[in-house]
């Protein structure tokens, strides 16, 4: 099978451009996440990889932010259902 040199260029230039963000957070930022949805993430993926650590002492939340930013709230409950304990590089 072979691949037209348009659509190679075009493979070439979005997987240069998806390698350019370090972090999944970063990805989600370039993508036009906005900043509530960003930190609930961040504290959805941290309470879920550090879970094991620090279950007795709960999660990383703002109970008052899950209550008034809906965002905030989506983003934490992404957060922590797609990050895993083994899964450190995307914090």
């Amino acid at each position: 099978m072979t691949y037209s040199p348009k659509y190679v260029g075009i493979a070439f230039i979005v997987s240069i451009l998806v390698g350019c963000a370090d972090t999944r957070h970063e990805r989600l930022s370039e993508l036009g996440f906005t900043r509530p949805y960003l930190d609930g993430y961040q504290d959805g993926c941290y309470s879920r990889t550090n879970e094991p650590a620090k279950h007795l002492e709960g999660f990383r939340q703002d109970p008052e932010r899950m209550e008034v930013e809906v965002k905030y709230a989506y983003g934490w409950q992404d957060g922590y259902e797609q990050c895993y304990a083994d899964n450190n590089d995307y914090l």
